[in-house]
Parts: C-alpha cells; structure tokens; sequence
C-alpha cells in the first residue's frame, strides 16, 4: 500500500479556511482532488479545526417555528443573541413579550412575538 503523500503548508492553509467555512463538505473535499474524505476530515481534525455545528445557509432566520408535523405550532425556537445556542419556546409558555435565560450561557434573552 502506497504511503500517503505529505500535507503541503498551502494545502493545510486552505483545509484550515475551508473546513472551519459553511461551504458543504463535497465542495472542500473537490478542493482536495489527491485526498479522501477521511483524510480531509482526520487532518482537520489533528489541526482543531471545526465545521459549524448549523449552517447559516440552513437556517436563515434567527426565529423559526416548531410544528408538531400536522400543521398545528407547537412554539417558536431562537438564537441566543450572547452564545447563539437555540432556546425553545413553546405556546403555552409565549407572552407578547418576554425574557427567556439561555440554559447553554444564561444570559437573558428578550423573545419578541
């Protein structure tokens, strides 16, 4: 079995910039045409670089709404503006206007609806 060839200081360069993006992992692992997937990702990894846990590009919204599948809201989820974890809010609990303390950063929160 061929030894794998060596990591060149441009190629870390540009794995450091595009893992830690929120560019979809095909797209970083055609920008390593000479690499698996694996080796992208075990790399990155040895370096204590890290993907966003959620794309910006999924969720655009900072407010988005829970549904119990039918249709039916059950409550809203939204970003803590300190830590950026999310906070769920659900109807019975919602006031027009009310505070909510993260549980990832307690820091208090104003939910506006």
């Amino acid at each position: 079995m061929p030894r794998p060839t060596k990591w060149t200081e441009e190629e870390l360069g540009r794995l450091k910039l595009l893992y830690a993006s929120e560019r979809p992992f095909d797209e970083i692992v055609v920008a390593f045409p000479n690499r698996t997937s694996n080796a992208i990702r075990m790399k990155a990894s040895r370096l204590g670089v890290k993907r966003p846990t959620i794309p910006s590009s999924l969720f655009p919204s900072s407010i988005l709404l829970c549904s119990e599948g039918n249709g039916n809201s059950k409550g809203y989820l939204f970003r803590c503006s300190e830590c950026g974890s999310w906070i769920q809010v659900n109807r019975e609990d919602e006031a027009s206007d009310s505070a909510v303390v993260c549980g990832n950063c307690r820091s208090t929160c104003y939910f506006i609806t």
